[in-house]
């Protein structure tokens, strides 16, 4: 199992506390989300992992030298990361061996080893792709900006997706187990010229393809604003799953 992890752009909305550092870089409770994104890993016996990388992608590399000796880490250059994040996948394609199934994650959600394993283990004999969902929408931080989902809770069939969604019943927490067959949904989208994660998972819920994975008490946040950083460095909680 690979897993890809999408760290091309630029993180224009913590631009004003990073300076241009990339996101996967911030330090929560002194640890940066790229760490222990790669601790979930080892945790899992996941050993070879690709890092898309682009705006400023040369920092993440230099932090990363010398570390992290018990992980294949491959680094794809994605010169269009000011594109939508599924191209930053699709760049990777070559990566995967044809028809082996992969994951997905975000580089700035963070989350730990538990959450990785539940979509990890998941089964994809029913769907494409899985994607884990957060059921509980009531203590999510900033839901406003959170991808909204409409699930079927008998057979977690995700029926609908979007940011802009009233009804719903989920958030998606940004990891996704995939088929090799998610890179066509991938290049349909793109040639559409709507090229994001969320385009191509639209064109799995035509197909009724895409499936959620209850993520239960897992923890996890998505670090895209300087409150949400915040946010993180301030719970005590984090600092306790973190260290």
């Amino acid at each position: 199992m690979k897993l890809i992890i999408i760290a091309a752009g630029q993180g224009s909305r913590l631009r004003s506390i990073t300076d241009g550092t990339p996101k996967s870089l911030s330090k929560i409770h002194g640890k940066t989300i790229i760490d222990q994104l790669l601790q979930n890993c080892l945790d899992n016996g996941i050993k070879d992992v690709i890092l898309v990388i682009g705006y400023n992608g040369s920092m993440i590399k230099d932090y990363l030298n010398g570390k992290w000796s018990d992980l294949n880490i491959k680094f794809v250059e994605n010169d269009e990361w000011h594109l939508e994040n599924g191209l930053s996948v699709l760049k990777a394609k070559k990566q995967i061996p044809k028809d082996q199934e992969f994951m997905i994650s975000m580089s700035d959600h963070l989350y730990f080893s538990d959450l990785l394993k539940k979509v990890k283990n998941s089964d994809l004999s029913k769907f494409n792709v899985n994607v884990g969902i957060d059921l509980k929408i009531d203590s999510i931080f900033d839901i406003d900006d959170g991808m909204k989902l409409d699930v079927s809770l008998d057979n977690y069939s995700i029926n609908e997706m979007s940011k802009k969604l009233k009804d719903y019943n989920a958030i998606d927490v940004g990891l996704f187990k995939c088929s090799y067959k998610f890179f066509s949904y991938l290049e349909l989208a793109h040639k559409k010229k709507m090229c994001s994660l969320s385009n191509a998972c639209g064109e799995l819920i035509k197909s009724g393809f895409l499936g959620g994975v209850n993520i239960g008490d897992s923890y996890w946040l998505d670090i895209d604003t300087p409150d949400a950083l915040q946010h993180a460095n301030e719970d005590s909680e984090l600092n306790v799953l973190i260290n």
